[in-house]
C-alpha cells in the first residue's frame, strides 16, 4: 500500500511542481464549516495553536521524489526554534507513516478527493499555467515545540528535529483529503 500511496502523492507533486505564488486570501474560498483553511505562514505563526488539530493549508506547493511541501516564500524566518530558524514549509506525510507522526492518527487519505482534484487540475492547466493553480488539503497539522525538537547528536551538541525530507520542515500535514485547485488571483 505505500508505494500506491507515494506513487500518487508524487503524481500530484508533478502536477503542481512547477510551483504556485501570489496567493491572496480570497485565493481560494473558506469552508463553511469548522476546520480553519490556513496558509503555511498563518499556521507557522501559530504553530502551538495548530499543533494536533485538523486544518486546511492553501499554498505553494515543491516535490521531488524525496519529499512534497507547502512552501510559504511571503514569511521567511517566521518560525525559529532556539536559534534555528527553519524554511517556512509544511512537509507532507501520510497518515500510515507511523512513525513520522507525533500525534494519534483516526484517519485515513480519501484516495476519492485524490481523484476529484486531479480531474479539476487538468481541466484548469488547460486555462492557465501550473504555477497559477493552488492546491488546498485537509490534514492534521504537527510541529515540534522548542524542547520536543531537541535532541543531543553523537558530538554532544543539540540537533533540532524538524520533518519531511532531510528533516528540513517545522512542521507537518498529515494528509487526509485533496480538497480543492483553484486559480491564483493575479498570477502571470
Amino acid at each position: 500500500m505505500y508505494q500506491k500511496e507515494k506513487m500518487i502523492l508524487l503524481v500530484l507533486v508533478a502536477l503542481v511542481a512547477g510551483g504556485l505564488t501570489g496567493l491572496p486570501g480570497s485565493a481560494i474560498s473558506k469552508s463553511m464549516d469548522s476546520i480553519p483553511t490556513l496558509t503555511v505562514c498563518e499556521a507557522l505563526s501559530h504553530a502551538a495553536e495548530y499543533d494536533g488539530k485538523v486544518v486546511r493549508i492553501r499554498d505553494q506547493v515543491v516535490g521531488t521524489s524525496e519529499g512534497t511541501a507547502f512552501l510559504g516564500e511571503t514569511c521567511p524566518g517566521i518560525y525559529v526554534t532556539d536559534s534555528k530558524v527553519w524554511p517556512s514549509a509544511i512537509a507532507w506525510t501520510m497518515p500510515t507513516a507511523k512513525g513520522s507522526i507525533i500525534h494519534p492518527v483516526d484517519f485515513s487519505y480519501d484516495w476519492s478527493s485524490d481523484k476529484k482534484v486531479k480531474r479539476k487540475w487538468r481541466k484548469l492547466r488547460t486555462q492557465m499555467p501550473d504555477r497559477c493553480i493552488a492546491v488546498v488539503f485537509t490534514g492534521m497539522f504537527e510541529s515540534w515545540s522548542n524542547s520536543a525538537a531537541k535532541k543531543i547528536d553523537p558530538g554532544g551538541h543539540y540537533e533540532i528535529s524538524g520533518f519531511g525530507h532531510l528533516n528540513a520542515a517545522p512542521a507537518q500535514l498529515v494528509l487526509r483529503s485533496a480538497d480543492d485547485v483553484a486559480p491564483i488571483m493575479n498570477c502571470k
